[in-house]
């Protein structure tokens, strides 16, 4: 049975991955930068910041899941980049 739970296990944890993806999803759409991980203004901002961050990490090791990066790209482009330091652009009047 060991091999049962740590299939339960991963599927957990998928779901868990796609969850936290279809939240960053809404947070963008709903007008919002890039959630931050310190700083933040909200503990929804929070979680979904640590888990960008995460997935950054990972990917600049080697170690995030190509089906997964190619996912973030597809659902929310511009996620390797993130925010941009200092002040935000100034609208064009």
């Amino acid at each position: 049975m060991p091999r049962w739970s740590g299939n339960r296990r991963e599927a957990t944890d998928e779901a868990r991955w796609q969850g936290r993806l279809a939240e960053l999803v809404d947070f963008r759409a709903e007008g919002h930068d890039w959630p931050r991980h310190h700083d933040y203004e909200s503990e929804r901002e929070h979680t979904l910041g640590v888990w960008i961050h995460v997935q950054r990490y990972k990917r600049r090791r080697g170690e995030l899941d190509p089906v997964k990066a190619k996912a973030l790209d597809e659902a929310v482009p511009g996620w390797q980049a993130g925010r941009t330091r200092g002040r935000p652009p100034r609208p064009r009047l």
